[in-house]
């Protein structure tokens, strides 16, 4: 981990991350709410969607999210989880913003912003230590340098508000305090460097396509550790993500009291699986892609994310195979599924049919979201990677139109056995509405909602102990 002070800054992988702006629990202390602009080369916003906080929560590139607050261990943090890969070229900063509307600064204990990888290793820490009046925040700032991604400990106040911070970076505020950009909100992500009959392309393989793929999970190499910190072993205190799901937060004054941390299987997940970085296309109407990484032979599947523009049917299936990889529409312009590779390895062709704009990302199935105990809810199909002990599995899914829901359990010791489902653990025909109790054994399993448009809510409960 490297801990940072102000004006510092530390380099960052370019796997996805997740960001805590944070602070410790007490009694009246004001509410820090998170947010993150989207910044071009002016360093000005491009459009009302470059502003992302709870009241809007995703960028439509897909590469910023407002994620939702997290409380443990005396500490309280608003999470952001933000894909580099994902920004458009034009993106050259994004700013990770704090407001306070009950309050100012100086009476936030503890204040820190924290980026993390997805398996809960810090990347890098910042104490906010001297704040006082103020009522705004630019806490930090991640931006581009040459061909790689830094962060830099801005820590810069304002005592005129999210207002105030908002009009330096290009946002017009009305009378009424509410922020607007002064020019038309960002469409679905353009071309990017690279065209492939007609497809965007972006992404790319690293190292030399031609040498054996590598291995192990698809997250950088955090920088070296911290006195008293050993990379990929989480700290003395963890703050939960929304569902359950929690990092470790650097040592403090309240690092001896009990904290939720992350199973240790979770930081194993991924040891031999196909390795690389997201591959994103997006085109619109009928095309055929290539998808080009090396698979090897036997490859264990990977996760393809499909995002549209307008609510049209999907279908994107492998020429000559029978299945189909989504053949369906998308309830919030969006879902996942597996995508299994040539068992001879190598690339494999994808055919997309879609009336209106599409986008499709290719990710390593290490990006699959992590499900914990406790409650989360979504639409359409997803996949979830469960790495603790034995547990039930309560799943409530409603579609109006009474459709098919299916949740496969994918788990084995080779990347192979991954390639088709261990058990299928719901099965509901014209299902307006399910309703089950299902046993989910020790982890790493992958959950996987491979039919369905419902909108579901799942709650893992573990099993109590003997």
């Amino acid at each position: 981990m490297t801990h940072i002070t102000k004006g510092a800054n530390a380099p960052v992988p370019t796997a996805p991350l997740r960001i805590a702006v944070g602070r410790h629990l007490a009694p009246g202390a004001p509410v820090v709410d998170a947010s993150a602009m989207l910044l071009d080369a002016t360093g000005q916003v491009r459009g009302d969607a470059d502003i992302v906080f709870h009241g809007q929560p995703a960028h439509p590139s897909g590469a910023v999210r407002h994620v939702g607050t997290g409380e443990g261990a005396g500490q309280l943090a608003e999470w952001l989880e933000l894909d580099l890969l994902r920004l458009e070229p034009s993106v050259q900063r994004v700013l990770i913003a704090g407001s306070c509307d009950d309050g100012a600064f100086g009476q936030v204990p503890g204040l820190y912003v924290q980026v993390t990888s997805v398996d809960g290793t810090i990347v890098t820490h910042y104490d906010i230590t001297d704040a006082s009046s103020e009522t705004a925040f630019v806490l930090g700032e991640f931006y581009r340098r040459d061909a790689a991604w830094k962060f830099r400990a801005v820590g810069q106040g304002y005592e005129s508000g999210l207002a105030g911070l908002a009009t330096d970076f290009g946002v017009v505020v009305a009378e009424g305090g509410e922020a607007t950009a002064p020019v038309a909100p960002v469409s679905l992500p353009a071309s990017g460097p690279q065209a492939l009959t007609g497809v965007a392309k972006t992404g790319q393989v690293p190292g030399d396509a031609t040498a054996p793929p590598a291995r192990g999970p698809a997250v950088a190499a955090a920088p070296p550790a911290g006195p008293g910190v050993a990379v990929g072993v989480p700290g003395p205190l963890g703050v939960p993500l929304p569902g359950g799901v929690s990092v470790p937060v650097a040592a403090s004054p309240l690092a001896g009291a009990p904290g939720v941390v992350t199973p240790a299987a979770s930081l194993s997940w991924g040891a031999g699986l196909f390795a690389f970085e997201p591959l994103t296309y997006s085109g619109k109407g009928a095309k055929t892609i290539t998808v080009d990484l090396p698979f090897p032979q036997d490859s264990a599947p990977v996760i393809l994310e499909a995002r549209v523009d307008q609510y049209h049917f999907l279908h994107v299936a492998i020429p000559g195979r029978s299945e189909d990889v989504f053949c369906t529409d998308l309830p919030e312009f969006y879902g996942r599924a597996l995508l299994v590779p040539p068992r001879k390895g190598g690339p494999l062709k994808l055919r997309v049919r879609q009336s209106g704009k599409w986008e499709l990302t290719v990710l390593p199935l290490t990006a699959a979201r992590p499900i914990g105990p406790g409650t989360i809810e979504g639409s359409g199909r997803e996949i979830f990677i469960h790495t603790g002990a034995a547990a039930d599995l309560k799943v409530r899914a409603t579609d109006r139109h009474s459709g098919w829901f299916q949740l496969n359990q994918y788990r084995g010791e080779t990347p192979d056995e991954l390639r088709r489902p261990d058990e299928q653990l719901v099965h509901a025909w014209n299902g307006r509405r399910v309703k089950e109790k299902v046993r989910i054994p020790d982890g790493p399993v992958l959950l996987v909602i491979d039919k369905g448009r419902h909108h579901w809510e799942f709650t893992l409960d573990p099993l109590p102990l003997r």
